[in-house]
C-alpha cells in the first residue's frame, strides 16, 4: 500500500475520537501532531494561539481559565488547525473573545467545529432523546464544557429552543 493512502486525514484522526464523552482533546491534539502547552503567564484576556514551529504546530492555552473554557479553547485551536491550517504561519492569537486577526467568518467556522468537536452529535443526541439527559448540569459536566457552549450546542442541534 502507498503511504499516501496510509496517512490519514486531520478530518479522520478527528472523527475517531468523537464516540465518547468527555472527548479525549489532549489525545487528539496529540493524534495531530499538536504540541499544547498550559501557560499561567498568558495574559488574562488571551484564551490560546495556535502557530507553526518549524515543520509542527504549538498550541498555547492560558493555564488562568476555567477547565470548561481550556477545553473550548483547545478545541477551537484543533478547528484553526484542521480547517486554516494554511493560514496559521507564525500564529493566531485568541482573546477571551475567539477572536484573532483572522476574518470573522474563519473565526465563526473555528468556533462552529469546537463546539462538534466538543460535543459530538453522535453521543450529544442519544445522550439527550434516547438516555433523558437533559439538565444542564448533567451535560457540560459529561462534555466538559461551559452552560454557553452546552447551550449553543443544543440549540444547533435542535434539542433546545
Amino acid at each position: 500500500m502507498l503511504a499516501s493512502a496510509e496517512a490519514a486525514t486531520p478530518i479522520e484522526i478527528v472523527s475517531r475520537f468523537l464516540d465518547s464523552a468527555p472527548v479525549d482533546l489532549e489525545a487528539m491534539a496529540e493524534a495531530l501532531g499538536l504540541d499544547v502547552r498550559y501557560d499561567a503567564a498568558m495574559p488574562a484576556d488571551v484564551s490560546g494561539s495556535i502557530r507553526r514551529v518549524g515543520e509542527r504546530f504549538r498550541v498555547e492555552i492560558s493555564g488562568q481559565h476555567s477547565k470548561a473554557r481550556q477545553r473550548f479553547t483547545l478545541a477551537h485551536e484543533i478547528a484553526h488547525y484542521v480547517l486554516h491550517r494554511d493560514l496559521i504561519g507564525d500564529g493566531i492569537t485568541d482573546n477571551a473573545l475567539y477572536r484573532s486577526r483572522l476574518s470573522n467568518d474563519l473565526e465563526t467556522q473555528a468556533n462552529r467545529f469546537a463546539v462538534e468537536i466538543l460535543m459530538p452529535a453522535r453521543v450529544l443526541r442519544p445522550l439527550y432523546l434516547r438516555d433523558g439527559v437533559r439538565d444542564l448540569v448533567s451535560l457540560t459536566s459529561r462534555f466538559g464544557a461551559s452552560d454557553a457552549a452546552m447551550r449553543i450546542r443544543l440549540k444547533s442541534l435542535g434539542l433546545a429552543p
